[in-house]
């Protein structure tokens, strides 16, 4: 074991904690002594009170056997069970666990004198009480019992006598101790404050008098107390440092200074950026718009001038050189080159001359607007004859040009949307009108045509009408009244089309979606009145897409229209929910059934509204299905998968069937 050293020795945590631990060990101990004590006294005081119950029995025995209102062998019986009792108290652990072991022990003596005189005088007497025949026997066993049941309870009397003093004195043990230990506490306690009071409290005076005078700027302080303990050290290390505080001093505040410049330099840039981006984010992107940011920022970083040529933006540059001078670029010189070599149309930031002029090498400096994958165009400032670009000023136009990029491509990001929704919207639009109404019209084309051929060819001078209308091949003719019927069903059929169209393309779908506009649509039929609609839409938000929607809509929509015309009916329901990747519309009322009775003769061609909704379910990849509903009436169901289950599925099928090495286009 290392010997300790003065230090350790002079410590002043280590007299302190042999102070501490000296008043732990103090405290412990008393407070074990307490509880031993404590638990000892708590098992006299149980076996006093049963040995005052011993001597109540004994009278109890007594009594019973002298009640002379209660027959013998009554009396007998009560005997022998207060008896047994009385046995039973005598030997019960309340008692016995609180006697000492030592077999000359005052306690131990007392109680097995009481046993002996219970076991060779007392129950023999109660025995021959019990066991007598006769009176004789009987008085003789009470004679016996009653003379010396006084001597008895005067033993008793004794075995409680010396219980009570044990634990007095056990009492008087456990104060003795508590006041020892008390003494002893208030004897460390007393020196543990004076031990501070000399080594800690005063050293700590001294120490704060002197950061008191060095924090007041006076330097020449020193502390007295510079032993080998911890605050001794600490007064060395003080009077150490004061020596050194006035130089350091004056180098802080130069560094303060300087940390303080440069925290307005970044706040100033910070507020430039958030002005850049919020000018940005306010309005669309335009001439005017880049022209305040750019003047921002010449004014901010006090520059001479600030140039953007942006590539090819439409709306923002018209392609001619904004500026005045002979160095504007034509529109279009960028092409393909790398932002390095970019040249493009300029929109100067301020009204000076434009960059390219003689005396401009090194006061012009260019930063790339644009990511690494794509050139947007340049940023070009301009510094005055002597001005110098500092190294902090380069990362801020890196920034503005990262803002100025960064709008860019949202506005163009924005532009190709736009476009791609107007292409989807032209593409549905051209579909529907292929799918329903040019059929319609080629229908009505060649209707017109056959009504042609009739009315041209000539007619028999004496031929019948039945002759007219037979060829030679013995076929039967159509006339021009049954053709004219036939184009009046084929317009009403393309009318009906066109209306289905006009409502398609005027239905809007709010950014609610779907089931916005179910309800509201749920909303104007029943406002129609008669009918009660109820709508149970358990589809995921954003699970069909915006085509998939509209269809899903006008499927309902024809549907509920069918039950408001032809059903006959007082409620309907309307229900969307998916099963596995399979997503269920159905339309269920409780009407006439699955053709009225006006409906019943109509032929199938004439179910326009039918065969509209089959054409969008096979447009959507599905099927409608139309039959008795579970409670009467009519239930219609459209079942199909979405674009993106089908996408995803056919992701996974081309991943798994892809071979390693060779591509899945080979």
């Amino acid at each position: 074991m290392p010997k300790p050293t003065i230090a350790t020795r002079r410590s002043i945590v280590v007299v302190v904690a042999v102070l501490m631990a000296v008043l732990v060990l103090l405290a412990v101990t008393g407070m074990i002594g307490s509880m031993v004590i404590a638990q000892i006294n708590r098992g006299m005081a149980t076996a006093v009170n049963q040995s005052g119950t011993l001597r109540m029995q004994s009278y109890r025995v007594g009594v019973a056997l002298a009640d002379e209102r209660l027959p013998v062998a009554e009396r007998q019986r009560r005997a022998r069970a207060l008896a047994d009792e009385y046995e039973q108290r005598l030997t019960s652990p309340r008692l016995t666990d609180a006697l000492p072991h030592a077999a000359n022990d005052p306690v131990r003596l007392a109680y097995e004198r009481v046993r002996w005189r219970w076991v060779h005088e007392m129950r023999r007497a109660v025995a021959r009480f019990v066991d007598a025949d006769d009176a004789a026997g009987v008085a003789a066993g009470l004679a016996a019992y009653l003379d010396q049941v006084d001597d008895f309870v005067a033993d008793i009397h004794g075995l409680v006598r010396v219980l009570e003093d044990r634990a007095e004195r056990h009492i008087e043990l456990l104060r003795w101790m508590q006041g020892v230990a008390l003494m002893l506490t208030l004897a460390v306690v007393l020196l543990t404050l004076v031990i501070v009071q000399r080594r800690v409290v005063a050293p700590l005076g001294d120490l704060l008098r002197c950061a008191d005078r060095a924090r007041r700027g006076d330097f020449s302080a020193r502390t007295r107390f510079t032993d080998a303990d911890e605050l001794g050290r600490l007064g060395a290390a003080l009077n150490l440092m004061t020596e050194g505080l006035s130089q350091i001093y004056n180098e802080l505040e130069e560094r303060v200074a300087e940390k303080t410049s440069d925290l307005a330099r970044t706040n100033r840039s910070l507020q430039l950026l958030y002005r850049t981006s919020r000018t940005l984010d306010e309005a669309p992107l335009s001439e005017p718009l880049l022209r305040r940011v750019l003047e921002d920022v010449r004014a901010q970083l006090h520059l001479e001038q600030v140039m953007l040529c942006l590539r090819d933006e439409p709306g923002i540059v018209d392609g001619e050189c904004i500026g005045t001078g002979d160095a504007c670029k034509p529109r279009g010189a960028c092409g393909d080159a790398p932002c390095e070599h970019c040249e493009g149309p300029w929109m100067p930031g301020a009204d000076s001359a434009p960059p390219g002029l003689p005396g401009d090498a090194g006061r012009t400096f260019d930063v790339p607007v644009g990511d690494t994958g794509r050139c947007l165009g340049k940023l070009r400032v301009r510094l005055h004859p002597d001005q110098r670009l500092e190294p902090w000023q380069r990362p801020l136009l890196e920034s503005v040009a990262g803002h100025v990029a960064a709008a860019l491509e949202l506005r163009a990001r924005m532009r190709e949307g736009r476009r791609l929704i107007l292409h989807e919207e032209r593409s549905i639009l051209a579909r529907e009108l292929h799918d329903s109404l040019a059929q319609s019209l080629s229908y009505l084309k060649i209707q017109a045509a056959r009504l042609e051929m009739i009315l041209k060819r000539p007619q028999p001078a004496d031929g019948s009408e039945a002759e007219a209308a037979t060829g030679a091949s013995g076929r039967v003719q159509p006339t021009p009244e049954a053709i004219l019927a036939e184009l009046r069903t084929g317009i009403g059929s393309a009318y009906r089309q066109l209306r289905e169209l006009l409502t398609t393309f005027r239905l809007r779908m709010d950014g609610a979606g779907l089931g916005s506009a179910l309800a509201a649509t749920v909303r104007e039929l029943e406002g129609r009145g008669g009918l009660a609609i109820a709508l149970d839409d358990r589809l995921p938000p954003g699970l069909l897409s915006p085509n998939e929607e509209v269809h899903v809509l006008q499927i309902v929509r024809e549907a509920l229209s069918n039950v408001a015309r032809h059903a006959r009916a007082t409620r309907c329901r309307v229900g969307l929910l998916i099963e596995g990747e399979q997503v269920q519309v159905s339309v269920i009322d409780d009407g006439a059934g699955i053709l009225s009775q006006d409906d019943a003769a109509a032929p199938r061609h004439t179910h326009y509204g039918m065969i509209i909704m089959t054409e969008r379910a096979e447009s959507l990849g599905g099927a409608v299905e139309v039959g008795a509903g579970p409670e009467g009436g009519t239930a219609m169901r459209l079942r199909f998968r979405p674009r993106r289950f089908a996408r995803a599925g056919a992701a996974d099928a081309s991943r798994s069937s892809a071979r390693p090495g060779i591509p899945e286009d080979a």
